[in-house]
This record gives structure tokens, C-alpha cells and sequence, in this order.
């Protein structure tokens, strides 16, 4: 690797770390609803330059999360706090994570191949028992369990199910000629039974968040089914709806 190269990582990381000890700050005064520290004192308690401070308090007025007065604190909008991470956004966790000012990781717990389960395969549209690969993934966020992934991808006569890597994007993608384009994603809760809960490295009992998944190809393949268990208080998801006058709807049915 060369110097300039070594340089360009360094900075590249030293930009991200100061960008996740903002958002913590950021998160923080979006929940106790205060102002942000000043711009010396961030920079101080960050361990940066005031000018890192003020770039990063920049990009984020840019996107509406504060507001920026001349002689006045730094003000934290909670409802574009939460616009930050919204629903019908596709973004890979660890990235999202990132976003929200955690230091992100992604972890395979398990990969295998198994028939596909009934339920799996209705949703699919394939026969039950097709190959498939189950990939098990767990993503953390300041070293703490946030999210689990339990994939299932239909696997191709000849496919190998043991590379499929961390990204279940990628992975279609290579397995099937095409990218993942429409996500249909079922929001639900459940509370995390004792196999979830090991998974979790939580307690049985607690509440969270789910998502059942099916991607689809721009062909109209189904690509895969995920479930999708989420720490509600690590990661909660706001949707932006428009409010149009009172009108007569009619049903349809979509085929993908």
C-alpha cells in the first residue's frame, strides 16, 4: 500500500469517526430534546478540529436534522431525526447503522443449504423443497446486537451455497444474473423466543421489530425471503405518507 494511499484510508476513517460521535450527540439531544454543546465544545469531546465540527454540523443542516442561528444553540429537529432512517428506503444495515452514529459490523452466523420451507416457497411462487441457502446474519451497532437476518435464497441446479458473502443483494445478484429492484417488506412485531433471544444475546421476552421480505428482480423473479428481527430501540423506522382528499379507492391485484 502506498503512503498516499495509507493517507487517504486514514482520512477517510478519521471522517467517519468524527461523523459517528456527532450523530451520537445528535441522537442523544433528539431524545432528551435539548440543543447541542457548542462547536469547541464538541470538538473537545469529540477528540477533533473545530473546523471537523462544523463541517459535519454543515452537511447535516444541508439535510434538515439542525438548525444553524448566528449567536444562538444548535438545534436538533427530532421528525427529520427520524426521516433519517425511513422505511422505504433500501440501504444495506451496516451502512444504515453508520448513518445513525453507531459503529457498525455484520457478522454470518450460519450458512446452509436446506429444502425451502413451504411458507417460504408459497411467498416465492417456486415448488417447497427447492434448494436453497439459509444465511443467518447479525449486525451490531456500538458492539450490541441490533438487527438479525434469517435469508433464504432459492439456489440454481450446480449452485454453490457456501459464498454467498454478507450482502443478500449481492448474493442474488450473482446467483440469478440480476439485481435485487423492489423490496415488498411486511412490518410486524413478536416478542423474541429463548432460539431468537440466544441470537439477540438478550433476554427472552423482550418486544421487537419485524420485517418479512421478499426481493424481486427487475424480471419479476422473486429473489429471496428474509425475516428480519430489529432492537426497536436501536433502529425505529418513520414512512412519509401523503395526505390527498377523500376519494372512492379500488382494489387491484399486483403481480410481480
Amino acid at each position: 500500500m502506498s503512503d498516499a494511499t495509507a493517507r487517504d484510508l486514514s482520512s477517510r476513517h478519521e471522517s467517519r469517526r468524527v461523523l459517528a460521535a456527532v450523530l451520537k450527540f445528535v441522537r442523544d439531544a433528539a431524545e432528551a430534546g435539548s440543543n447541542l454543546p457548542g462547536e469547541v465544545e464538541l470538538a473537545e469531546r469529540v477528540g477533533c478540529s473545530r473546523k471537523q465540527v462544523r463541517d459535519v454540523l454543515a452537511s447535516l443542516e444541508q439535510q434538515g436534522i439542525v438548525l444553524r442561528r448566528q449567536g444562538a444553540a444548535t438545534e436538533v429537529d427530532p421528525v427529520a431525526m427520524r426521516m433519517s432512517v425511513r422505511f422505504e428506503d433500501q440501504l444495506e444495515h451496516e451502512v444504515l447503522l453508520r448513518q445513525l452514529g453507531y459503529e457498525s459490523s455484520v457478522e454470518v452466523v450460519e450458512t446452509s443449504e436446506i429444502p425451502m420451507p413451504p411458507a417460504a416457497a408459497g411467498l416465492l411462487m417456486i415448488d417447497a423443497g427447492t434448494r436453497a441457502a439459509r444465511v443467518v446474519k447479525r449486525w451490531r451497532a456500538d458492539g450490541a446486537v441490533a438487527m438479525l437476518a434469517f435469508d433464504l435464497v432459492p439456489l440454481p441446479p450446480g449452485a454453490d451455497s457456501t459464498q454467498l458473502g454478507d450482502s443478500i443483494y449481492s448474493a442474488a445478484t450473482r446467483l440469478w444474473g440480476e439485481a435485487v429492484a423492489w423490496e415488498v417488506a411486511t412490518p410486524s412485531a413478536e416478542i423474541l423466543g429463548d432460539e431468537d433471544a440466544v441470537l439477540f444475546e438478550r433476554a427472552p421476552g423482550i418486544p421487537v421489530l419485524t420485517l418479512d421480505i421478499v426481493g424481486i428482480g427487475l424480471s419479476g423473479r422473486r429473489l429471496f425471503h428474509a425475516r428480519e428481527l430489529h432492537d426497536p430501540a436501536t433502529v425505529s423506522y418513520s414512512m412519509m405518507r401523503t395526505v390527498r382528499p377523500p376519494q372512492v379507492f379500488s382494489t387491484a391485484r399486483y403481480q410481480f
